[in-house]
């Protein structure tokens, strides 16, 4: 919200003076003086300032945005690693959805029932893994400023 003010005469002997409310908008603003103080005139209503928490920012609002700049800056300089977790995770998850198996209820059995679906689940993770790092070494070579030589 902002802050506007007002010169307003609430009776027809009196004098100007000057009222200062928060609201949204202009005619906001006008309403409130209305309610506020019953003026018989209102002049020169404008806008004085915005409000400050507009304009600050709050210290959780500065820590996120260091953690953003940090995050894009290892994404930055370890993209195939990077991009290999993810692709890791994403190959695991999807394998053991469709193996109805994960790793841990392997490690947990007892018998050797799940052998076939455990080496699906490692297989599938190392997969995506692997591609995930080439993608993210290609992403990062093509990012990378190329030297060129001048034939002389």
């Amino acid at each position: 919200m902002a802050t506007y003010q007002a010169k307003i005469k609430t009776t027809p002997t009196g004098s100007y003076y000057n009222v200062t409310v928060e609201a949204g908008a202009s005619y906001v603003a006008k309403q409130e003086i209305e309610r506020l103080y019953r003026p018989i005139t209102i002049l020169n209503l404008r806008q004085v300032s915005s409000s400050s928490s507009e304009f600050q920012f709050s210290p959780e609002a500065s820590w996120i945005g260091i953690g953003l700049v940090g995050l894009f800056f290892l994404f930055a300089m370890f993209t195939p690693w990077v991009l290999m977790v993810i692709g890791g995770a994403i190959g695991t998850k999807f394998s053991e959805i469709v193996t109805q198996q994960s790793l841990q209820d392997y490690a947990e059995r007892d018998d050797d029932y799940g052998h076939k679906r455990a080496a699906f689940v490692i297989a599938l993770a190392l997969i995506c893994g692997g591609i995930g790092f080439t993608q993210g070494h290609q992403l990062q070579q093509e990012s990378q400023p190329h030297a060129y030589q001048i034939a002389s």
